[in-house]
Parts: C-alpha cells; structure tokens; sequence
C-alpha cells in the first residue's frame, strides 16, 4: 500500500478528465456524479511534486535517494502514456513551471517523447537485442527452455516506435488543441521512410513520409461523427498547419 504515489494521482487526474470529455458522448444523464467528478479532481493532489534534488518525486513525499538506481517508471506515467507531465499546464495543474517539470524527467528514459533521438535508439536497439526471441516477441530471458511472455514489452515496442516519429498526447479538455508533432525522435539510423492509416487521438488517420531526415509529406483524414476540435501540427518548433476538425476533412501539407 502506498499513500497517494505519483503514478496513482496521475492516473485518477487524467481519468477525471476523461469522464468530463466522454460525458456527452456517453448518453449519461447523471449530472449530480459530474459535478462531483470535478469538485473532486479540482481538490485532488494531481501527482506531481519537484523533490529536494530536482527530481520528479515517486511518493507522494520526498523519500526518493539520488543514489537509488532502480529501474522504476511509474511516476512517469504522465509523460507517456498519459499526458500529466507531457501536457502539464499550471493554470490547472497546480504551481510547478513547465521547466521545472520536464527538467525532473528528463532523468527518465522515455527518450523518445523528450526528443532524444540518440538514446531512443539505444534504449529500442537494446530491448531487441537483449529481450526479445526469434520470433520476434519479448521474452523474459529468451535464452530460457521455457521463456515468459511479456505482454507489456510486446506492446510497447510498438508504442515507443511510433512515438519517435509522432507524438499526439492527449490533453486536459477539449479546448486545449490536440498537438501533432512530426519526427520528435527520427534516428539517423532510419534517414527515410513511410508510415500509412497511422491513428491518432481525434478520430483521425495519418500518413507521413520522410527524407533524408526530414519530412516530405503528410496528410490527415477524419473520421465521421468526430468530436470537432483544435489540431496544430509542428515539426521541429515550426507550425505546418492549423485545423478544426469536422467530419471527413482531409488535410495534405507539402510545403515543410
């Protein structure tokens, strides 16, 4: 048992958010429980507290040693998958600047959605080469007569590659627009290439191509009945483009 750790905090903040996104949608007519999702969210601690040595604490106290090298990312939750630390905005969040937080995290390794290209590809190239068997799966040990399957280690691979080519983190409420950032991550190793029908957050499908480490074309495509909201599309700190989403647009950008 632990006593409202980060990782917990973090989680419980961004599913308040999500019943308040999805309430709509829902047909739930229950506008009292609402109400009490939000009074509740707007008291709770949201996970995030700079310790005494700069970093982004675990626990809810400051207990963590600069000397403990465990291999421990829960409370990192909020910079991928979630969105607590990668979206973090103090107008809701609480007192602690954006710097603040991300200079904590970046003693992390999740490479790939700070923009570290370099130990992304490390930490990716490790993985396979280290835990993952000849059938292409991660395996606890794969050396081992009877390897275990890890589930966790099959499905991030695949999480953690598309995010070093584009990153769509969720946010707090539908007013804050839905940032797409093209390549964060591209590894020299992988200098150009494709991906099609990619999806992202929104309702919509991405096709990107790129060159020589640079991107050469995109298009975005959404879904029917999308929920309408803001998209800006960057690349490399410059905005390509600014759209409204609405049933069936389509959007190609060329110029980069």
């Amino acid at each position: 048992m632990t006593f409202g750790c980060s990782h917990a905090q973090q989680l419980i903040w961004q599913l308040f958010n999500a019943v308040e996104k999805g309430f709509d949608a829902s047909g739930d007519t229950d506008t009292a429980f609402l109400a009490e999702v939000k009074a509740k969210r707007a008291q709770m601690d949201k996970g995030i507290h700079i310790g005494s040595w700069g970093q982004l604490q675990e626990w809810k106290v400051d207990r963590d040693s600069p000397s403990d090298t465990h291999r421990h990312l829960s409370h990192l939750i909020g910079l991928y998958p979630g969105y607590a630390i990668t979206g973090y905005d103090p107008s809701i969040q609480g007192k602690f600047t954006n710097r603040q937080v991300i200079d904590a995290a970046t003693r992390a390794a999740a490479w790939a959605q700070l923009g570290n290209a370099t130990e992304f590809y490390h930490e990716l190239s490790y993985a396979i080469d280290r835990n993952f068997g000849p059938s292409l799966l991660s395996l606890f040990n794969p050396s081992d007569p009877d390897p275990i399957f890890q589930i966790d280690a099959n499905l991030g691979y695949s999480g953690a590659l598309l995010n070093a080519l584009f990153q769509a983190p969720d946010v707090a409420n539908y007013s804050n627009p839905l940032t797409v950032t093209l390549l964060p991550a591209l590894p020299k190793q992988w200098p150009s290439g494709s991906i099609t029908g990619a999806r992202l957050r929104g309702g919509l499908t991405f096709d990107l191509r790129w060159k020589n480490g640079k991107p050469v074309s995109a298009s975005f495509k959404a879904d029917a009945n999308v929920v309408s909201r803001n998209v800006l599309v960057l690349c490399r700190g410059k905005t390509l483009a600014s759209f409204k989403t609405s049933s069936g647009l389509t959007i190609s950008i060329s110029s980069f």
